[in-house]
């Protein structure tokens, strides 16, 4: 009798540790997807036309031989945040360059408030940091609509310097540092007297590859230079990698995934007779969307090398280039930051890191727009309002003929 007694609770005990255990599994952490609206995507292809633009513009200016990497991605943030403060022809020619226009002032800024939010969302094995500041000389009257956009659109650190003492600069670099995990340590220089801002974008990239290579596997093989000369380098190989690629008559396009395939490096290879050079001439937004259409999965063995490498400029000719000009000259019209004339642009500089091993990848950028004018503005005045002492003089001699102090300016006699 007793044991029949005991069955219901055995099954009720059973059952409650089947189910215990049920809820102990942890369920893998995929991230979340990127969901766009319409317009967001159209925002996408107009950003990636801008990136293939300003990259060719910077190959065909780049020393033949000689690496490049930058973040075009990273410039349309800085330079979407200095938008704001355009008007007339300035802001027609800042979204002519960067390929803003036919997209509202709303539109951009709420597009890239999405992609700060939640790109470091969609791969919890991937860091992503998208960073924005605006750093502005302490006497320097910015209209408050300006930094309210700056801060909510891009979730900008706002902050006055006085940009007349030489730790402003280190001040600034060392954000860009702190942001970009060490990689780039330091963009501004010495702050000039003609400085009245600095917007600044920093991004930062980590990620493992989805399959990573075999370090053991790692040997020095041959990398062929267009020159015809070889140099030795290391190469990583996976003799059975999925991956995807397409081939055409001018280049071999390959696709490695990180982590959970939510971001990954595509490598471009020239075809046999066709030069690098030639082929990013080439290159335009239509023929990347034809090759990464054709795309496909592949498995099979794969050897690239390793590289490592710092890349810094001056964006300023090349985005002339692209049609910004007005907003370096002194015709520029940035009366949405400030009422003070005359705005412009007096710099864009870019650095950027990459770093890619059996692990995965790692890289960083930087971009900082130089808000000046075309000479130092008056110093604040000079307030005496505390006890002094006054003297009057013959200049040529020094000869002094009157001296006193003033203790009280309201008395008027003893």
């Amino acid at each position: 009798m007793k044991n029949i007694r005991l069955i219901p609770l055995l099954l009720f005990l059973l059952t409650f540790d089947f189910v215990s255990c049920k809820k102990s599994v942890v369920v893998p952490n995929k991230g979340k997807d990127l969901v766009l609206t319409p317009i967001e995507q159209q925002k996408v292809t107009a950003d990636n036309a801008f990136t293939l633009k300003l990259f060719k513009n910077l190959n065909g200016g780049t020393q033949t031989g000689a690496n490049l990497f930058v973040s075009p991605l990273s410039v349309s943030f800085a330079m979407a945040m200095t938008g704001n403060g355009s008007n007339g022809q300035t802001q027609w020619a800042i979204d002519s360059a960067m390929s803003f226009k036919g997209f509202t002032r709303d539109q951009i800024n709420s597009y890239y408030h999405k992609l700060i939010t939640e790109l470091p969302e969609l791969d919890p094995n991937t860091t992503i940091n998208i960073a924005n500041s605006i750093w502005y000389r302490q006497d320097f009257s910015v209209l408050p609509q300006f930094l309210l956009t700056g801060s909510v659109s891009y979730n900008a650190k706002i902050q006055a310097l006085d940009f007349s003492n030489p730790a402003s600069a280190g001040i600034i670099n060392n954000w860009v540092s702190g942001q970009t995990h060490g990689n780039i340590p330091a963009i501004v220089g010495q702050v000039p007297s003609t400085a009245l801002m600095y917007l600044v974008n920093a991004m930062y990239f980590k990620s493992s590859w989805k399959e990573k290579f075999n370090a053991a596997n790692t040997t020095r093989q041959d990398f062929y230079l267009d020159n015809n000369t070889t140099v030795s380098a290391n190469f990583m190989s996976n003799d059975k990698l999925d991956f995807k690629r397409y081939t055409t008559n001018e280049a071999g396009i390959y696709e490695l995934p990180y982590s959970n395939s939510k971001y990954s490096m595509v490598i471009v290879m020239p075809a046999s007779g066709t030069t690098l050079q030639q082929l990013v001439s080439g290159l335009d937004s239509t023929k990347w969307r034809t090759w990464m259409r054709g795309l496909s999965n592949f498995t099979g063995p794969l050897k690239m090398p390793k590289f490592k490498f710092s890349y810094s400029t001056a964006l300023n000719n090349s985005l002339t280039a692209l049609g910004m000009g007005n907003a370096f000259s002194t015709a520029a019209d940035f009366s949405r930051i400030s009422t003070v004339k005359p705005l412009f642009i007096s710099d864009v500089l870019h650095k950027a890191f990459v770093d890619v091993d059996e692990s995965g990848t790692t890289a960083a950028a930087a971009t900082v727009v130089v808000i000046g004018t075309t000479a130092s503005l008056p110093p604040p005045p000079v307030v005496i309002n505390h006890p002094f002492l006054f003297a009057i003089r013959e200049m040529s001699s020094g000869l002094i003929l009157f001296i006193g102090t003033v203790n009280n300016p309201l008395l008027t006699g003893n």
